[in-house]
């Protein structure tokens, strides 16, 4: 019986021996889960951080690009900027109080600023302003609104020191278009 008990006392202490050891590995376990967690949240942050700075790269990409472009743009257009003399020759007339052969002559002054920007002048009074584009030579603008009383189109394509084109005029119910010759003012 002695035995037994001494064997029975030898199987109660293992099994406490074991049972300390399983505290142990789960107190173990339990911190590297939260330094685990803890390496998680870090690469979170990190990744956030990266998603950031990758737009903000992006936008300035984005930014020079633009930058870039009206640099381009505004060089081409020094080739129109400055004033102009207009003459305007009527070639198709269909308004009242326009008729086949008027001709009238006015002052532009282009100027470039995220586009072409044309003040028409009548002697010293400023009669419209157009705005549009230029581009492989060809300066595109526009006075007034689609679906407007009134709304003119200037066409004109630069070739040397001059322009030639044409200009429209359409109303709600009828159309003018005038032959236009431009030459720098001297």
């Amino acid at each position: 019986m002695r035995m037994n008990i001494w064997t029975l006392f030898f199987v109660f202490f293992a099994l406490c021996l074991q049972s300390c050891g399983h505290k142990e590995k789960e107190e173990q376990l339990a911190l590297r889960e939260q330094q685990i967690a803890k390496k998680e949240q870090t690469l979170m942050q990190w990744e956030q951080q990266l998603t950031v700075m990758e737009k903000e790269l992006q936008q300035k990409k984005k930014k020079q690009q633009e930058d870039s472009t009206a640099i381009t743009d505004s060089l081409q257009a020094q080739a129109v900027t400055g004033k102009w003399v207009v003459k305007m020759r009527c070639t198709e007339a269909s308004c009242s109080g326009s008729a086949i052969g008027d001709s009238k002559t006015e002052t532009w002054e282009v100027a470039y600023d995220k586009g072409i920007i044309v003040n028409a002048f009548t002697g010293n009074e400023l009669s419209r302003i157009y705005n549009g584009s230029f581009s492989q030579n060809r300066l595109e603008a526009v006075n007034g609104q689609p679906g407007a009383e009134s709304v003119m189109r200037v066409m004109l394509e630069l070739k040397g020191n001059k322009m030639e084109g044409m200009r429209e005029v359409e109303r709600t119910d009828c159309k003018i278009r005038y032959a236009l010759t431009a030459e720098r003012q001297k």
